[in-house]
């Protein structure tokens, strides 16, 4: 059967948006799974990533942001709320909400080095330094899209970071929650890499 052109168009567009949002999702991935390569394969070689304190050519942004998060956190955890792509032949835009949390290790080192050195101060003088803290953000990546043979990938990406929430560590390590508490990994041991072996 053949199809006509405004079916075929709609068809080409839902696979686009598609396979953009499904960039979006491997950038979380990629990210709290600390795959580099993984990270690296949702930009062009000739992106750009603007994360605020780093603005760096995307493949050297990847090992960069993955050897900081591997040093100072414990674990991350990312997620895309909801996006809005606007498709212009082989461009695109996206406006990509995420949320953002991470666990910084437990030691005076990390809590300065990810928080600073005033609320280091403040968690020395509440003796909470040398325990686990948490940090909580929320933003929106701000992507150029390209599609180059046949494949979507970022060409420049800026974030946004519009709240953050910082505190000592508040889960509950016992009872119910410590029965139900099951991370994933940080590296390709992460069940996720078995599943897709299926």
């Amino acid at each position: 059967m053949e199809l006509d052109e405004p079916t075929l168009r709609t068809l080409t567009e839902c696979a686009d948006r598609a396979a953009i949002e499904k960039v979006l999702g491997l950038y979380c991935r990629a990210i709290d799974r600390l795959d580099v390569e993984l990270l690296r394969s949702i930009y062009h070689a000739d992106a750009t990533d603007d994360h605020g304190a780093m603005h760096l050519p995307a493949h050297e942004f990847a090992p960069r942001i993955v050897e900081m998060l591997s040093r100072v956190c414990t674990y991350s955890m990312h997620t895309v709320t909801h996006a809005v792509v606007d498709l212009h032949g082989k461009q695109a835009t996206s406006e990509a909400y995420y949320l953002g949390f991470h666990t910084i290790d437990g030691n005076e080192t990390a809590v300065g080095e990810f928080f600073g050195a005033a609320y280091l101060e403040a968690q020395r003088a509440a003796g909470l330094a040398n325990q686990p803290h948490e940090y909580v953000c929320g933003g929106r990546y701000l992507d150029l899209f390209e599609k180059r043979d046949g494949e979507w990938r970022i060409l420049r990406r800026k974030i946004t970071n519009e709240f953050s929430v910082c505190r000592p560590q508040s889960a509950v390590q016992e009872g119910m929650p410590a029965s139900f508490y099951t991370p994933g990994t940080r590296d390709r041991n992460d069940p996720v890499y078995g599943l897709m072996t299926r």
